[in-house]
């Protein structure tokens, strides 16, 4: 059995949170849209949207998944692009949980958005709200939601617009203002978050912070 098994290890955060399973030696295998050259082929497997093989038992499953929006897209969405974004942000990742569930997985931990809430006017919100929502529903024994403002780390260039530019900059400066109940959408480190949800998995004693929600079916 291994103790992690995760989708989205190519990303952001979940190339982060790899690096935090990966240096205390703990199991894990990734399922990933294309080969990660560096890692073992045996520790890897392809997956679609449509075609997702059998899970390998596991403790904590970890879903780092996200469908590629532009900044402005954030705040409106045309029909397709709504579309494509469902499919992978809940639909695709509520049918992950479900075969996780069906297996006996202990523990999910999922990437979310601050501020997500259901009948927000907000379709990014309301759709990452109702993925918490289906999730929740499974009873996992533990349930783990990072929900973070923008996350800074390096990425692709193309995934760089002069919007990011604009927030990334215009952040240092409002972010030191933002804090308190506000501190939550500050711009933050995709790997302080990794390490936070890390360490939030594993302790026997878990506080919920800013930045990681947590629930216990009872």
């Amino acid at each position: 059995m291994n103790d992690y098994l995760i989708f989205g290890a190519s990303g952001l955060t979940g190339n982060n949170f790899l690096k935090e399973v990966k240096d205390i030696g703990s199991s894990y295998h990734l399922f990933v849209r294309s080969l990660i050259e560096d890692e073992d082929t045996d520790n890897q497997t392809i997956f679609s949207q449509e075609c997702i093989k059998e899970l390998p038992r596991s403790k904590n499953l970890i879903i780092c998944l996200g469908y590629p929006l532009a900044f402005q897209e954030l705040i409106w969405m045309n029909k397709d692009t709504k579309k494509a974004f469902k499919e992978v942000d809940l639909d695709l990742v509520v049918k992950i949980s479900k075969m996780a569930k069906d297996i006996g997985v202990l523990n999910i931990a999922v990437i979310s958005a601050v501020d997500s809430r259901l009948n927000s006017l907000n379709y990014y919100l309301n759709i990452k709200a109702e993925m918490e929502q289906k999730i929740l529903a499974l009873k996992f024994k533990k349930t783990f939601f990072a929900k973070p403002g923008h996350l800074l780390g390096l990425r692709d260039k193309s995934r760089i617009d002069n919007w990011v530019r604009v927030i990334e900059f215009f952040g240092k400066i409002y972010g030191l203002f933002l804090v308190g109940p506000l501190k939550k959408y500050r711009n933050v480190e995709a790997k302080q978050v990794a390490e936070e949800l890390f360490n939030a998995i594993n302790s026997s004693n878990v506080t919920p912070n800013y930045l990681i929600e947590v629930h216990e079916s009872k």
